[in-house]
């Protein structure tokens, strides 16, 4: 008795979510907005992420540049 009052009840929770979840289709607009949002906070993660990674590697790519511009120097003396 207390399994088919359990799936009676289970049947009925289970027909009132798939009955709640109908066909909910958006406009073009709508699609557009929602899709713009998307690309939007992508492009912000993918901005912050590429900012933070410049951020840590600019003092070596400006010690490397030094460097090379030291060494260039070096051998224009040396030539001259």
């Amino acid at each position: 008795m207390k399994k088919t009052v359990l799936g009676i009840l289970a049947g009925a929770a289970l027909t009132l979510c798939m009955t709640s979840c109908g066909d909910k289709l958006l406009t073009q607009e709508q699609f557009d907005a929602e899709v713009q949002k998307g690309v939007e906070a992508g492009r912000a993660a993918v901005e912050s992420e590429m900012n933070a990674k410049c951020d840590a590697e600019f003092e070596t790519r400006v010690q490397e540049r030094v460097h090379q511009l030291d060494m260039d120097a070096a051998a224009a003396s040396q030539m001259q």
